[in-house]
């Protein structure tokens, strides 16, 4: 891992930019829009529920329990944003698991945007990480849960 803190002002140009300059997801698995901001050790993303979605059930919206992809994507916008401001590609993740996640919505309605963050709590130089994340609609958290993840750069999978 690199360290942060002379970053801060670099990883705010980023802000504005498509989430698939720092992820390897692409549609229809990339479920976010944008980068809101990007900061030390928290990430912001946004994204609209639209008709295209892959995930959309007519009529009803995004179930909630896609809220846990949701964070993890922007986790992974989160280690992206690191990774390209050394020049590096976006680095592979694992979801190990979610710890309390709660939904307060049954459904991420259609049309409507929503904001997902996460917050980095811990990670070390093996790129096991613990992030704490929320949904947003508007003020109100309408999701949130804790995950684990294990991010390694590209090749580096199977290595230690």
């Amino acid at each position: 891992m690199m360290a942060d803190q002379a970053l801060p002002e670099e990883l705010r140009a980023y802000a504005g930019m498509h989430a698939s300059f720092f992820v390897l997801h692409r549609a229809p698995m990339l479920l976010l829009g944008r980068l809101v901001e990007s900061g030390s050790e928290v990430t912001v993303c946004e994204w609209r529920v639209g008709e295209t979605d892959a995930f959309l059930s007519p009529g009803r919206g995004v179930p909630a329990y896609i809220g846990v992809e949701y964070m993890a994507q922007c986790v992974a916008v989160h280690a992206g944003v690191r990774a390209r401001a050394r020049n590096f590609g976006p680095p592979l993740g694992f979801l190990l698991g979610t710890r309390h996640y709660r939904a307060a919505v049954e459904y991420f309605e259609l049309g409507l945007t929503h904001r997902v963050t996460c917050r980095e709590l811990v990670s070390d130089d093996n790129g096991m990480g613990s992030y704490e994340c929320s949904i947003l609609l508007g003020d109100e958290i309408v999701a949130e849960g804790r995950l684990a993840v294990l991010q390694k750069e590209k090749g580096q999978a199977g290595s230690g």
